[in-house]
């Protein structure tokens, strides 16, 4: 797991990334900047959290943006992340 601009985009333009999350409360321009160079590299990006959140989550202070450079890792995410979403697996349940 990468985190801090230069890393993530170092990660994202080298085809490092796996996945992208970006806080929610990511400032405008940041978060043009990282949607379009995600779409551009092919990268898949979530929007989620307040940066608070993305740092406790790795265990650091706050953070805009991650980067998740292991494959199993960005599935099991983005499971969990549709699950989120739509309130549980295909079934309904969590």
């Amino acid at each position: 797991m990468l985190s801090g601009a230069v890393q993530c985009e170092s990660a994202i333009r080298s085809g490092k990334a796996e996945l992208v999350i970006l806080s929610e409360k990511a400032s405008k321009p940041t978060m043009e900047k990282y949607t379009r160079l995600c779409k551009n590299k092919g990268v898949d990006f979530i929007i989620i959290g307040s940066k608070n959140e993305l740092g406790a989550a790795i265990g650091k202070g706050n953070r805009t943006l991650l980067a998740v450079t292991d494959k199993a890792f960005k599935e099991m995410l983005l499971k969990e992340y549709q699950d989120i979403r739509h309130g549980g697996d295909d079934n309904g349940k969590n």
